[in-house]
């Protein structure tokens, strides 16, 4: 049987999310080394500046919902696009809050053209195949992370200034934007149509949708900026081989979620149970075991193998998050619930990463144990919701 393949349009969309993520993943890895190292900012300072763009990306998020069902989600999603290479310019800033705010700004388009962007992915994808449409995403958005993270390591190893790095995300950033001109984004699918309208979020759904944008809301206070442990394993020390050891971190975190993401996507697996038993589950046990090495001063390999739990976590989260939402949301409000989802997660990143720093003052474990704790209430929550379903369904 040959393999299943997605639209044409689903792939410009995964193959945009693929260079855009090539160019700020890598700003996301150097941007803390920057930022505490070269300008001497306090771990909380960090915590702060990640807050800010998580918090106020929310808004962001939630404007640009509404934006992509009001108006063009091919314009909106280019709009926000075509802004994200600002983050690229926080390397040249050499006061602090100048790089934070190129940073923040950069981080805020992202999260702009989120929701229109995963809209038209649902808009050209039949129902059947969306989970493996958004694996699809993940992986690939992930997958240019990895290489991006990859990249940085190479050019600190060849002794590039990490501001000059940085600078390069812009390039494939441009590729990113000029993909999504090409989309078209017209074409609707069964189960998305109007006629089908009412269906969608009923009655029977709306627990449902609550609870999973209760747990995104739980599961973003778990999910703090990997630049944490991209410090945690640089051990305390700006040396290029210290700056190495978190980069590849971050290169470990994301690889394993690409794949993770990939791999759950394709295997047409229940979105509901997977969410929270892949997902939320995973990351809730990539934290405690962060935190565990770090109490214990356990190997390096330990702490990796602990990140790699993390991104099997996020790539469940990140396939089937939005896989649920195209499933209870009317089309003609599909962007606006992808907004929902993102600002549900972002208030939760917005406490969580301004805990996470102020924790990191107390001891280097603490925080890890503070983010399992909140993952594992949002499995509890929608876990709970999710087993309560299945059961009445097979009454």
């Amino acid at each position: 049987m040959p393999a299943k393949r997605l639209p044409h349009d689903a792939y410009l969309l995964c193959f945009s999310a693929f260079f855009a993520d090539l160019g700020y993943q890598g700003v996301a890895a150097l941007f803390p080394l920057y930022l505490v190292f070269q300008l001497h900012a306090p771990v909380y300072v960090y915590g702060i500046v990640t807050a800010i763009a998580f918090g106020g990306g929310s808004l962001v998020s939630y404007i640009g919902g509404l934006a992509g069902d009001r108006f063009d989600r091919k314009i909106i999603a280019i709009a926000g696009n075509s802004f994200i290479p600002l983050m690229a310019f926080a390397g040249l800033a050499h006061d602090l809050w100048s790089s934070a705010a190129f940073f923040i700004l950069g981080w805020w388009a992202r999260y702009f053209r989120t929701p229109a962007r995963r809209a038209l992915l649902v808009n050209v994808t039949p129902p059947e195949d969306r989970s493996m449409a958004f694996g699809v995403l993940h992986a690939l958005d992930i997958g240019g992370g990895m290489l991006s993270a990859f990249l940085a390591l190479l050019f600190l190893w060849l002794h590039a200034a990490v501001g000059t790095i940085i600078l390069y995300a812009i390039l494939p950033l441009v590729v990113s934007t000029g993909l999504l001109f090409f989309v078209k984004g017209a074409e609707l699918h069964p189960g998305q149509t109007p006629r089908n309208e009412a269906g969608a979020g009923g009655p029977g759904e709306r627990p449902l949708l609550v609870a999973l944008l209760v747990s995104a809301t739980l599961y973003g206070f778990s999910f703090y900026n990997l630049g944490f442990p991209i410090l945690t394993a640089t051990g305390g020390h700006a040396t290029t081989a210290a700056y190495q050891s978190g980069v590849l971190a971050f290169m470990t975190y994301l690889g394993i979620s690409a794949v993770s993401g990939y791999a759950l996507g394709a295997g047409r697996l229940s979105a509901a149970r997977s969410l929270w038993l892949l997902g939320y589950l995973p990351s809730a046990l990539g934290s405690a075991l962060i935190g565990v090495s770090e109490l214990l001063h356990l190997n390096a390999a330990a702490f990796y193998l602990s990140v790699a739990v993390l991104g099997v976590g996020m790539g469940g989260v990140e396939t089937f998050e939005p896989t649920l939402v195209s499933s209870v949301v009317g089309h003609t409000k599909l962007s606006r619930g992808m907004g929902f989802l993102t600002v549900s997660r972002s208030i939760g990143q917005f406490l969580s990463n301004l805990i996470m720093g102020a924790l990191f003052s107390m001891s280097s474990s603490v925080p890890y144990f503070y983010a399992a704790g909140s993952a594992l209430l949002a499995t509890l929550v929608f876990g709970g919701v999710a087993s309560g379903r299945y059961k009445a369904r097979r009454r």
